[in-house]
This record gives C-alpha cells, sequence and structure tokens, in this order.
C-alpha cells in the first residue's frame, strides 16, 4: 500500500503541498460574500418593512422606499449568486458580488451599507487573489 494514497507518514500528504493554494481564497471570497449578501437581504427587508409601515401611515415618498427595498432584495440575490459562483470562476463571482453591492447601495443606501461593505471586500479580494495570467480559475 503507498503512504500517499493513505494520508499516513507522507509529508506530502499531511501538508498538502500538492494542491493549489487558491481554493482556500475561493471559499473565503464565497464565505464573505454569502455572508454580506445575506447581511444586504436582512437590510432590504428592513427597507420593505420601513416602507410597508411608511404606506400605512399614509406618508408622502413611502412607496419609493418599498419599491427600492424590492430592488434590493434583487440586489442580494445577485450578490448570493456571485458569492456561489465564486467557488469555482473566482473573477466573475467578484464581479458579481461588486456589481451587486453598488446596486444596494443605490437603490436602499443605509439599509445595504454592511451588507454592501462585506460585498466589496469580497469582491476585491476575488480580484485581488486572482491569477494574472487572464485565466479565470
Amino acid at each position: 500500500m503507498d503512504a500517499s494514497r493513505t494520508g499516513v507518514g507522507s509529508a506530502r500528504t499531511q501538508c498538502r503541498l500538492g494542491e493549489p493554494q487558491g481554493r482556500n481564497v475561493h471559499s473565503i471570497v464565497a464565505l464573505i460574500g454569502g455572508f454580506g449578501a445575506l447581511m444586504g437581504l436582512f437590510g432590504a427587508f428592513m427597507a420593505l418593512f420601513t416602507g410597508g409601515v411608511g404606506i400605512s401611515a399614509g406618508t408622502d415618498g413611502a412607496g419609493s422606499v418599498a419599491g427600492q427595498g424590492f430592488g434590493a432584495v434583487v440586489a442580494a440575490i445577485i450578490g448570493m449568486t456571485g458569492a456561489f459562483v465564486a467557488r469555482g470562476r473566482i473573477r466573475t463571482g467578484g464581479a458579481l458580488l461588486l456589481v451587486s453591492a453598488a446596486m444596494g447601495m443605490m437603490l436602499a443606501l443605509w439599509f445595504y451599507a454592511v451588507g454592501a461593505i462585506l460585498l466589496t471586500a469580497a469582491g476585491v479580494l476575488a480580484f485581488w487573489a486572482s491569477p494574472q495570467g487572464g485565466e479565470n480559475e
């Protein structure tokens, strides 16, 4: 029996020297992006709640806040998609994360702020850690 196949006693197997280190970055980008998308979704629902309360109270402009909340929900879904895609194609996922952060901030500014910060951090990390040769791995 070969020691490298069993994982017992081989330094190469124990330290995982043969695996590319990029997969760790993919997982980190997906984790930060997914959490940022969840925070953005929470903020979007808060915007919907605020708009709904404003509509029921009869205040002016509350309908636009509710509409922007629906748009922020779409932005959060794009962010979740970007976090999922980043596990396989890091640059594409990073671009979706950045688009989600920008779209959410344009629609529901203060409600989406925490999610946008996390989504932007994950998107920038995706582009910073991606290979420079043009591959999208």
